[in-house]
Formats: C-alpha cells, structure tokens, sequence
C-alpha cells in the first residue's frame, strides 16, 4: 500500500517552532485516511530513516522564516531551498540541514519520494508549549492544506497564502 507521511518538524518546547508537531497531533486527532501516516520528528531525523523509506510521498510541516507575517504558509520543495558553498542552508528552514542530508542519505539508497514543504512563518521562538495567537489562528487553515495536499497531490504547489 502506499505510504503517505506528513511529517511534523520542530521543537513543541519553543512556541512556533512546534507548529510541525501541533499539526501533527491535530491531524492524528481528527483521523487520517487508509495510506496515511502523522509522524512527529523532533530529534535527529536520522532516527526516521524507516520513516522515510516506506513513504511514497512526504508532506513536511515546519516553521519557516521567509520575510511574510507570522501565519504566512509556504508551499515549497527541497530544490527551492538552496545550500550555501559550505553545504549549509540560509536561515530560512529551521530544521533544513538535518533534513535535506537526510534526503540526500535516501536518494543514494534509491529512495526519492517527492517532497513538499508546507512552511509556516513563525511569530517568536521562545520557550512555550503554546502557539502565538497568530499561528493558532492559522491552525485551521494550515491542517486544510495538508490535506488538500493527501487528497490532491498534484493540484497545489508553490503556493503562497
């Protein structure tokens, strides 16, 4: 059976930076369709290599500063985000580095499901288990776009909203 995975990224101890695994938890409560998986990655994400293998497709959920007000929701791929000579990423995916290595490690082994990147604009990063108004505003919308994006995978891409 195909494997679906929407992956949360992100600290839930750092306020918008747990937006990945908030979504996550809210996506498990409500029920997720025959093929889909809600992981929360919030360690190394080396330690889901299995994860990522039996995934035919992957929807990852992170805060992403890209310059929009907080709320602000990106649809991106891996390819967008570009790496610097040293091989590391700019200060726009939190959770990039680890991320793209990890599919790097994958895409030697073969495996190379396609990706995309739901990032969320992040209002402040400091310690809190709650969401900023802001971002718990969001939630809603965020949680219609994944699964716009499990129901129809090729209609939406590189958005902005």
């Amino acid at each position: 059976m195909s494997q679906i995975t929407v992956l949360g990224l992100g600290n839930p101890l750092l306020k918008d930076d747990g937006i990945g695994p908030r979504a996550v938890r809210e996506l498990q409560k409500k029920g997720l369709p025959p093929g889909v998986a809600a992981v929360e990655a919030t360690g190394s994400l080396f330690q889901y290599w299995e994860v990522f293998a039996r995934s035919t497709r992957l929807i990852v959920v992170d805060a992403l500063c890209g310059g929009g007000p907080p709320g602000t929701v990106y649809l991106l791929t891996p390819g967008q985000i570009s790496r610097t000579a040293s091989g590391k990423t700019a200060e726009l995916f939190r959770h990039e580095d680890d991320f793209l290595d990890c599919l790097d490690f994958l895409a030697y082994f073969g495996i190379r499901p396609p990706v995309t990147i739901v990032g969320v604009e992040p209002k402040e990063i400091t310690y809190s288990l709650a969401l900023s108004p802001e971002l718990t505003k969001k939630l809603p919308a965020i949680l219609k776009i994944i699964r716009d994006l499990i129901d129809f995978p090729d209609g939406i891409t590189r958005r902005k909203n």
